[in-house]
């Protein structure tokens, strides 16, 4: 499927999340299938049912002093890392169907083709003990390389509704260190969601990057434009 390619005015990850929201908005009213490749610095995202735990203020103000701010997403699952080896994928999508699996399996898509270039062979599946595990994780040999998450916005009197579809792929960088904050926030927070080291891995740990994240982030992201435009 051929998706219109968008860029986010700014890299503040409120902004951005944002900004997706308003297209999913937009796409009730034209039934444009829209991609969104982007990047956020060095912070923790998590749910807005993360916001009800007990002690969450206090966590983000010191999970804030240690270097990870938190933001809030509208899409599901539980505290995510980002950070310069993470590049994130945001599909928004008319509503067709009511299964879940389908919107996946099209933001799996371009990412299974990806890991194929450069060959890799990449699956769904569940990995327990990760951050934000799910059946529609992709996964190489046992251990997690994305996460995935959706929202939906219901159908209304006008349209029939819309779905961001969003994944993170781990390209570089120290995903236990993301593991360990991540798990760091819900204990801080009072809320009892833990994830374990070891249950991640990265594109550049899985292919034995030799460059810089940024070089190979770079790379990753022109071979999904191409991709996600048709080619």
């Amino acid at each position: 499927m051929p998706y219109r390619l968008l860029s986010s005015p700014s890299d503040t990850p409120d902004q951005t999340l944002a900004q997706e929201q308003q297209w999913l908005r937009d796409c009730t009213r034209d039934g444009l299938a829209r991609a969104h490749l982007w990047q956020a610095p060095q912070c923790l995202i998590v749910t807005r049912k993360d916001m009800r735990l007990p002690r969450y203020q206090a966590a983000c103000e010191q999970l804030a002093a240690e270097g990870w701010p938190v933001h809030v997403r509208d899409s599901g699952g539980t505290a995510v890392p980002h950070g310069a080896g993470i590049l994130n994928l945001s599909l928004i999508l008319p509503r067709t169907t009511t299964d879940l699996g389908h919107y996946y399996q099209l933001l799996g898509e371009p990412l299974l083709t990806l890991l194929a270039d450069y060959g890799l062979q990449g699956g769904y599946d569940f990995v327990p003990g990760s951050f934000c595990d799910g059946q529609y994780n992709l996964v190489i040999g046992g251990r997690k390389v994305t996460g995935t998450a959706q929202r939906w916005l219901a159908p209304g009197q006008d349209h029939q509704g819309a779905v961001l579809a969003q994944a993170m792929l781990l390209v570089a960088g120290d995903v236990d260190e993301g593991t360990r904050m991540a798990s760091r926030f819900y204990e801080l927070a009072g809320g009892e969601l833990r994830f374990l080291p070891g249950t991640s891995t990265t594109l550049a740990q899985q292919i034995g990057w030799q460059g810089s994240p940024e070089e190979l982030v770079a790379q990753v992201r022109r071979r999904l434009q191409v991709l996600l435009i048709g080619g």
